[in-house]
């Protein structure tokens, strides 16, 4: 049974998750900050995080950039668009941020229209991206700068984080800026929020990673 599987689902007992029906191929490997697809580019194809974090970063007209999100294992990531028209294009570049990161993609040629299976499930995805989208906007409109730098790193660490007793350590390369993005904030108010964070033993840290001493504590 477990060969069969294997045959069906090349890469399936890799996953993170299951997704039926979808033919993916080898995992590609990045090492930090390689480019996985570049804004502009032709989107043929979604992208999936095998293991490792990825950065997802918009340039404006103007050449101004921000980061929308940071991608996680089991992850889905690209131009939800592509699934549907072929001919689109890349509105963001991806970054590999982590030591090592694998990436696993796939394409409307490599999906199995199984029922209505798939449909759904990517149905689903879109509406949990939007709902990311959402909450980020929220916490904008009724959240201080203070909590939203917290809880999105809080959030950060309870999807990528490794546990260790109550600590919790996030190997991620963020600068200041880069979480100012995230938050909507500026870089200044990151580092205040951050050296506060680290003066009450909640936090310590360098750049390519936070340990975290109690994440129930954090907004203390």
């Amino acid at each position: 049974m477990k060969n069969s599987l294997a045959k069906e689902f090349p890469c399936r007992e890799n996953m993170g998750f299951d997704l039926p029906g979808i033919m993916f191929g080898e995992p590609q490997q990045f090492v930090r900050f390689s480019c996985i697809f570049k804004q502009g580019a032709l989107a043929n194809k979604l992208f999936m995080v095998k293991s490792g974090l990825v950065k997802i970063v918009h340039e404006s007209e103007s050449g101004d950039q921000f980061i929308r999100e940071i991608k996680t294992e089991g992850e889905i990531f690209g131009e939800w668009d592509s699934v549907f028209n072929p001919s689109s294009r890349f509105t963001c570049t991806a970054i590999s941020i982590s030591e090592k990161t694998e990436i696993l993609s796939f394409n409307l040629k490599e999906i199995e229209i199984k029922g209505m299976t798939n449909p759904l499930e990517l149905t689903r995805r879109i509406f949990e991206e939007i709902e990311t989208w959402k909450k980020r906007y929220e916490r904008l409109l009724h959240k201080s700068a203070e909590y939203r730098i917290k809880e999105t790193l809080r959030e950060l660490a309870l999807r990528a984080g490794q546990k260790f007793g109550e600590e919790t350590l996030l190997k991620v390369w963020l600068s200041h800026e880069d979480i100012g993005q995230l938050t909507d904030c500026s870089r200044q108010t990151v580092t205040t929020i951050m050296n506060q964070l680290k003066t009450n033993n909640l936090i310590s840290y360098r750049r390519d990673r936070i340990l975290f001493r109690n994440l129930n504590l954090i907004h203390r």
